[in-house]
């Protein structure tokens, strides 16, 4: 880069750390702001699945995302951890409770063969994870490709990442105001105002609502969480449906997650442990007497179509957006975080054309089967 230009990130998330990281890799100047005062409080509370849903079986240009994410997340894993540290369990398991089903859910992926992976029979699901022995299943696709992630340790990495590559982060500081003109932009905090030639919003849940800019249909969907420990049963792979049961930290599995409309409360409820513990019970029988050891509630942004928005924010002169990834914020983040430095350095980026936030606000949502 010849001309140095500097930079501010709003989000200390997995998205807003890895375009930090991908633009100070190309010799930009970078400030980073969040609130909270470990940085991502989105991110943070996301379990970290790392695997594409099938209801993205019905929009084409999100199944390509996801499957170009892949990669991209595996190579900054690597780059970032070692032995593996960042990755939890391996595989995925998406079980059907009858034919009827397992015909719906085909017939929908006729034009992804590989999204589902290989069917096994309901013995064969029992013994490679015990957990689930007894459930009420015809069978199941196994995948051997996805896993978790350690969401705590991903972002602990990426924040020790910048900060190595000369990147300034600014925990416990909240943009209070922005002022974006052809000029650049500015943005007013409780201890400073800052300038900057560009603006990236990546504030998850919270983008479409900051003071000073136009306001965007980026909205909160609560996904509450509830984690249990047996001494004897343990889970090795993601079981994907509706909800998920996934394998935890110390031997515990996760079970998630519920999706409301409940604004900011980003608490737990007992009808949405009710939920969890219903899904626990119905998917692993071995785990009904296991020990609840924790319950928790994240805050996924959203948008009206489902897909994310990369790029120039809707009238708005020198701001780029990158949000609204909803359950896929974990597995896209890093190609986003990419993206929006291709962007800003270079004027476009493929990965982000089917999202330039206008385009995507303008589009109905994609139709979905039941």
């Amino acid at each position: 880069m010849t001309n140095r230009i500097d930079i501010l990130v709003l989000g200390a998330g997995v998205v807003g750390l890895s375009a930090a990281r991908q633009l100070l890799a190309r010799g930009a100047r970078v400030t980073v702001l969040d609130p909270h005062p470990e940085g991502g409080q989105g991110s943070r509370a996301a379990a970290g699945v790392a695997i594409p849903s099938v209801r993205l079986l019905e929009d084409a240009a999100m199944q390509d995302f996801t499957r170009d994410a892949k990669p991209v997340l595996a190579e900054d894993l690597d780059a970032l951890g070692t032995h593996d540290a960042l990755r939890r369990g391996q595989g995925i398991l998406r079980p059907m409770q009858n034919e009827k089903a397992r015909a719906a859910l085909e017939a929908r992926a006729q034009h992804a063969p590989d999204w589902l992976g290989r069917w096994i029979s309901a013995e064969e699901v029992f013994a490679l994870e015990p957990a689930l022995a007894g459930g009420a299943l015809c069978g199941a696709y196994l995948d051997e490709q996805g896993h978790m992630v350690d969401t705590a340790a991903y972002l602990a990495a990426l924040l020790h990442d910048v900060g190595r590559r000369g990147g300034q982060v600014r925990l416990s500081e909240a943009a209070q105001l922005v002022s974006d003109s052809a000029q650049g932009v500015e943005v007013r905090t409780s201890t400073a105002t800052l300038k900057a030639d560009w603006l990236v919003v990546a504030a998850g849940a919270w983008s479409g609502g900051l003071p000073g800019l136009p306001p965007l249909p980026v909205r909160p969907v609560r996904g509450q969480m509830l984690t249990v420990f047996h001494p004897t049963v343990r889970l090795t792979r993601i079981v994907s449906g509706p909800s998920y049961l996934a394998p935890w930290r110390a031997g515990e599995v996760v079970v998630g997650a519920t999706e409301e409309n409940a604004g900011f409360a980003s608490y737990p409820t007992p009808e949405g442990l009710l939920h969890l513990s219903a899904v626990l019970a119905r998917l692993a029988p071995a785990l009904r007497e296991a020990r609840f050891t924790g319950a928790w509630a994240g805050l996924r942004s959203t948008t009206p179509n489902g897909r994310p928005l990369l790029g120039r924010y809707p009238g708005a002169a020198r701001t780029l957006l990158a949000t609204g990834h909803g359950g896929q914020g974990i597995l896209t983040g890093g190609l986003s975080g990419r993206a929006i430095a291709e962007y800003l350095l270079t004027g476009r980026s493929d990965a982000a054309a089917p999202f330039e936030p206008e385009r995507v606000l303008a589009q109905p949502r994609p139709a979905e089967t039941p």
